[in-house]
């Protein structure tokens, strides 16, 4: 079982070499301080300069979430990231329904979010 663990923007970079090192699966960086949520944008640059400290730390992939809920978000911390978390937003996108209409609904929001993805070789 894969353990994936949080680095904050307030994580001293100590610490947080020290978290990349202890996690198993992927390093999960949150983009912004608060709460998760789809309301409020990520902090894209906080985010970029977090990964490029981190690489050398692990070999692990690093995610990043809290806060991404667009196709620009995702276009963005896509391009400097190896992982994108989305989690508010896509609970959002198929809220009020059921079966196999939530199923389309949040299968056409994955799809409008993969599309934003940087295309890697």
């Amino acid at each position: 079982m894969a353990i994936p663990l949080l680095i904050a923007p307030t994580t001293p970079e100590p610490r947080a070499a020290r978290i990349a090192a202890a996690s198993t699966g992927f390093v999960y960086l949150v983009s912004r301080l608060g709460v998760t949520g789809a309301r409020r944008e990520p902090d894209i640059g906080w985010a970029a300069t977090a990964i490029a400290r981190l690489r050398p730390a692990t070999p692990l992939p690093l995610a990043v979430g809290f806060g991404i809920s667009t196709a620009a978000h995702v276009a963005a911390v896509g391009a400097v990231a190896d992982g994108v978390v989305v989690g508010s937003a896509l609970i959002d996108a198929f809220a009020g329904s059921k079966g196999a209409e939530a199923a389309r609904k949040a299968g056409a929001y994955a799809a409008s979010l993969r599309a934003a993805l940087p295309q890697r070789d």
